[in-house]
């Protein structure tokens, strides 16, 4: 009898230990998931601290009063994301770029988007290194209206020093749809061109997201001249049916793709690819997270037929290695 009892006494230390270590163990995983993603929460706040933290100096009125220095900060939010495709306010999306070639005729053809991430790189599609239009030999930064040179913008156009596809990219098929552009010399950041944050989740938390780029309007139409966004939704298991889409011979990659559209005919469109899929910062709202890279669609803006979309999380450590060689 003594002996059962000492048994069943010992049996909940037994399982305290147990859940202790259970406990332990979980919280020495997210402090090292933590680790991975902490020099890239670093840089986000870097990036925000560079361009919108003033430094404004005072001192008293009287002989040899030192000088204090307050930080303002003035970092705010555009307007809130709204269903309707709608040309995109001044400096909203510093981080967007535009890619095309320019030949020997000064002539040039924009027709990829791109996402600034540092002061060099520029992430996009991977197929956009495979144009008819030619190799991706410029870049513009800070640009709203192509049309216009009263807007309130300061494009500025970068040579292309290399271009570098993931390396599991098979053109045609588009999986692992994504590139880097490294630009011929450093952005200078302002209020008008500062990168983009990489992602901190998968983003599969999130319900809507906004797309931006100066792509088609409608399926078959002209490039906008003007920079618009447009709210987007995430469809999640709800992805269209890929098994017939010459480009995804083995159907959609929930690991590596994101599904995104609209109930409405709201969409991105030719042009539009290598652009950003983006939700905001959830502590600075001057600022976005690169989610999604423009891959795939289906036509333009047909309602609950979604586009694909690279998902930006998956390639964290691809990234950073490749960031790295340039810094």
């Amino acid at each position: 009898m003594e002996f059962t009892k000492r048994l069943k006494s010992a049996f909940p230390w037994k399982m305290f230990w147990l859940l202790l270590l259970l406990l332990l163990t979980c919280n020495l995983s997210e402090r090292i998931t933590d680790a991975q993603d902490a020099d890239i929460v670093s840089s986000c706040s870097r990036y925000k601290k560079s361009v919108f933290d003033k430094q404004d100096g005072y001192s008293f009125l009287f002989p040899s009063a030192p000088i204090t220095y307050k930080t303002l900060d003035t970092c705010h939010s555009y307007t809130p994301l709204i269903v309707d495709g709608t040309p995109a306010d001044p400096k909203e999306f510093p981080h967007m770029a535009r890619l095309g070639n320019r030949n020997d005729n000064n002539v040039t053809n924009w027709f990829c988007g791109g996402t600034l991430i540092s002061n060099r790189l520029v992430l996009t599609a991977a197929h956009c290194l495979y144009s008819e239009s030619g190799e991706i030999n410029v870049v513009r930064l800070g640009e709203l209206d192509f049309d216009s040179d009263q807007d309130d913008a300061e494009p500025e156009d970068f040579g292309v020093r290399n271009t570098t596809e993931h390396p599991d990219f098979k053109y045609p098929v588009l999986y692992n749809d994504i590139a880097l552009v490294e630009l011929d010399r450093g952005v200078r950041f302002s209020v008008y061109k500062h990168p983009a944050c990489l992602p901190f989740n998968d983003g599969e938390r999130y319900s809507s997201f906004v797309a931006a780029g100066w792509g088609q309007t409608s399926f078959a139409g002209a490039h906008s001249s003007k920079l618009r966004k447009v709210k987007l939704n995430g469809f999640r298991s709800n992805c269209l049916q890929s098994d017939d889409v010459e480009e995804l011979p083995s159907g959609y990659n929930a690991t590596t793709q994101m599904c995104v559209g609209s109930a409405q005919n709201k969409d991105t469109c030719n042009g539009d690819s290598g652009g950003p899929l983006l939700t905001y910062h959830e502590e600075y709202p001057c600022m976005y997270h690169v989610m999604g890279i423009t891959s795939l669609g289906i036509g333009c803006g047909t309602p609950n037929v979604p586009s694909l979309y690279t998902r930006v999380h998956s390639y964290l450590n691809w990234l950073k290695q490749e960031m790295a060689k340039i810094s």
